[in-house]
């Protein structure tokens, strides 16, 4: 049987450092940093595998033992994409992706919209902060464990959606992208369990 490989994915960005030390795989086969991502690395007493990206956001020197990949400012992708096509291009299939959220909107926002991408190609992936986890569901059934926090479902299109085992459920309820309700939503009981039918953003906070 052929052994499924994990990746992380350390980028820049906000990281609660101490959340996130308690969220990370139990074992990971591939370890990238993303530009400044090497510097949340070192905070999470975390040694890359390979550091990677055009370099505009982190200017210290690294080890000299450090394997690196650079590549020029004026390129097609993001430094958090060049990651993740690193890993999936050395056979990962589920990857990690940590920090991406804060600071620039724009690339928040680049992110969020490249979960669906990778989402297509048959990887899993899974965005935290520490306080935030996303991930897109596509044509599936998810399940969310109560950890007193808040889920909110964001269609990316048009989807059905099902929620049971929740403060607010839904049966068979169509979303659109440009009203987004489903938003705040809190498990009662053990876990609650979203089905979508289309894809869909699913955004899990802390208190």
């Amino acid at each position: 049987m052929e052994k499924t490989m994990t990746a992380l994915v350390i980028t820049g960005g906000y990281c609660n450092t101490e959340r996130v030390k308690k969220m990370l795989p139990v074992s990971v086969d591939l370890i990238i940093a993303a530009d400044s991502g090497y510097a949340t690395a070192q905070k999470l007493g975390i040694n890359p595998d390979i550091t990677m990206g055009d370099f505009d956001s982190y200017c210290e020197t690294l080890p000299p033992q450090m394997k690196t990949l650079r590549v020029p400012c004026e390129k097609d992708v993001t430094d958090t994409m060049l990651a993740c096509e690193y890993a999936r291009d050395n056979g990962c299939s589920y990857i990690t992706i940590v920090g991406g959220t804060g600071g620039r909107i724009d690339h928040s926002i680049s992110n969020m919209f490249y979960l669906e991408d990778l989402r297509r190609q048959g990887i899993r992936v899974k965005l935290t902060d520490g306080e935030n986890t996303v991930q897109v569901i596509m044509d599936e059934t998810v399940t969310v464990p109560n950890d007193g926090g808040y889920f909110s479902v964001f269609a990316l299109d048009s989807c059905i959606v099902t929620q049971t085992g929740c403060k607010y459920p839904l049966n068979r309820a169509q979303l659109i992208r440009h009203r987004p309700y489903a938003v705040s939503n809190e498990v009662v009981g053990e876990y609650a369990a979203v089905t979508v039918q289309g894809s869909a953003i699913l955004v899990m906070s802390k208190r």
